[in-house]
């Protein structure tokens, strides 16, 4: 189980992710999104010294906007996280290799098996609720109906309304890969409450564990 924690603009809100046994962090650079990092904010970030992959995450932002936010950023092990059905895609996927490229597929509606197969080189995938062709790039804090990434046996997180209460069930029901969370960790856009961020890795990793063992 790989927990991802999202919307970070505090190094010790990321020192304290990792702590807690976080595998991935997001860095928000969406303009719209009320939890978006300044330039400042996600350098000191990127610059800290850990293993876990730092995700620089974009919504429908215009694609110059994106290129050129990533490249004063990124440094050698920077991700991006980009919208699946963004209008320029093409252009955004020759930012970095695939291997750094999270692609977000809105999973409101039911996902098809083959609609993901243009990903199959892609080693994540992020499902979310926010709802495809321009709207909402995810932070919505509502969750989707599990049955709608039904049958999906690619490796992906799963995100969109979860928190420490919720994520446990989840993560049961579904069993992902992994799992993506901003606002449910949150005491205010963008800063973290450590204890929702600990209780959320923990309930998400142990309902992972109780799995394997019924399995």
């Amino acid at each position: 189980m790989k927990v991802k924690i999202c919307g970070l603009t505090r190094v010790e809100d990321a020192r304290f992710a990792v702590d807690a046994g976080a595998d991935f962090l997001g860095i928000v650079m969406a303009e719209s999104s009320k939890r978006r990092a300044s330039h400042e904010q996600a350098k000191e970030i990127l610059a800290l010294k850990l293993v876990q992959p730092r995700y620089l995450v974009f919504g429908y932002d215009n694609a110059d906007f994106i290129s050129e936010t990533y490249r004063s950023l990124a440094q050698t092990d920077t991700r991006l996280q980009i919208m699946a059905d963004h209008p320029e895609l093409a252009r955004l996927l020759t930012l970095t290799s695939a291997q750094n490229i999270l692609p977000s597929i809105s999973a409101a509606e039911k996902v098809d098996a083959d609609e993901i197969t243009a990903w199959a080189e892609y080693p994540l995938v992020l499902f979310d609720s926010h709802r495809s062709n321009g709207g909402l790039a995810g932070g919505t804090g509502k969750t989707f109906n599990p049955a709608n990434v039904a049958g999906i046996r690619r490796p992906y997180l799963l995100a969109g309304g979860l928190n420490p209460d919720n994520v446990g069930q989840i993560v049961t029901q579904v069993n992902p890969h992994g799992v993506d969370v901003a606002s449910g960790t949150e005491t205010s856009p963008g800063i973290k409450d450590t204890d929702m961020v600990r209780r959320f890795i923990e309930n998400a990793k142990r309902a992972a564990q109780m799995l394997q063992v019924q399995q």
